[in-house]
């Protein structure tokens, strides 16, 4: 289906003349010569996108946008402003209002045409809903590398096969890479000058991890080991910031994959802070539950007692004797390779 756009200017022949052009870019073209009747059109018909004079008598190209941006209706449709190259210290205005882009009268079709199909491709990325696969991942920077500030973009990232207990990066390296995990288990920890371990976290299939060093510019502050093995796609540096810092709506697409990961970082900060170690470790079988595959209906929890002890933020000794104290509550089953859960409302009771 052809994309609508709406074209808001009060000199009629120009309001004709960009009509017919968008209509020979195969688009369908709705026109109106004041600022009130394109409200009204855009309210009851939401095109694609607005293009909108910003000098016009009675309400402005200004007023237009002001009115639009607040209405949920309209309020994410991309607005490009048409200014007079006299107007041009005004454009500001209008990109501090929210508009999206702006072209500079006297203008050639083909110009028109760029800019238009440029800024409907990246709407077209915003609002499309990429999940955390290999699939998606590399649909998304596909679609972001065909916009302009995006074409430096890699064509290929990196993937490979990790085996277990092998290292994906280490304390104090120089970071070159954003991971993502295809298939696996990565445990990412710091250790004291004992050789403690604190396990920062536990990734899985579909989970981000070493993009929070890249974002400082420091040294890794954190070790990642390979737990089983794993498939594992690594972003170049550049590529990450580029997408970070190179547009702020693409950033924000970005990094709406990567909340997940930063949300659970923060989760886990709190959760040390404020919870008994009895919340702290059910908190933690409870998630460990929920992220196991079923065998024949039952989830067996075959997390190392070292790593368990890390992810809860507590000695090894601490955890066993919480353990042992839920298995005698009837809340657990312990055995040689593992646990399992046979009490889940009652341990989720202990967690809250």
């Amino acid at each position: 289906m052809s994309q609508k756009i709406l074209v808001i200017e009060d000199n009629v022949e120009m309001c004709q003349n960009i009509a017919s052009i968008l209509k020979l870019g195969r688009y369908n073209v709705l026109t109106s010569n004041t600022g009130k009747l394109g409200i009204e059109l855009a309210q009851q018909n939401p095109p694609d996108l607005i293009l909108c004079d910003i000098m016009m008598p009675e309400l402005d190209g200004y007023g237009v946008l002001h009115i639009l941006s607040k209405d949920p209706s309209t309020a994410n449709i991309p607005f490009i402003f048409l200014t007079a190259k006299t107007e041009l210290r005004d454009f500001r205005i209008g990109m501090n209002l929210g508009a999206d882009d702006y072209i500079t009268k006297p203008f050639e079709g083909l110009e028109l045409l760029n800019v238009i199909e440029l800024r409907l491709k990246k709407n077209d990325l915003i609002k499309t809903t990429f999940r955390n696969t290999i699939t998606d991942i590399d649909d998304f920077f596909y679609k972001t590398k065909q916009l302009p500030d995006f074409q430096k973009l890699s064509d290929q990232r990196r993937s490979r096969v990790y085996k277990k207990k092998e290292f994906v990066f280490v304390e104090g390296e120089q970071p070159k890479y954003v991971y993502f995990i295809d298939k696996g288990l990565v445990k990412t920890f710091k250790a004291n000058n004992d050789g403690k371990e604190l396990i920062t976290g536990l990734h899985r299939d579909g989970d981000f991890f070493g993009f929070v060093a890249l974002l400082e510019d420091k040294p890794n502050n954190e070790s990642a080991i390979v737990l089983k093995e794993s498939q594992i796609y690594m972003i170049p540096q550049q590529d990450f910031l580029t997408l970070i810092y190179g547009n702020k709506e693409i950033a924000r697409k970005f990094i709406s994959m990567l909340a997940s990961n930063l949300y659970e970082a923060e989760n886990k900060l709190l959760e040390l802070a404020y919870q008994s170690v009895r919340q702290r470790v059910a908190t933690v079988l409870i998630k460990l539950n929920t992220q196991t595959e079923s065998t024949n209906g039952d989830r067996h929890i075959t997390v190392a007692r070292k790593d368990l002890s890390g992810m809860v933020g507590t000695t090894t000794e601490s955890l066993n004797r919480t353990l042992v104290d839920f298995k005698n509550e009837g809340l657990i089953e312990i055995y040689d390779k593992g646990l399992k859960i046979v009490q889940h409302s009652k341990l989720e009771k202990v967690k809250n």
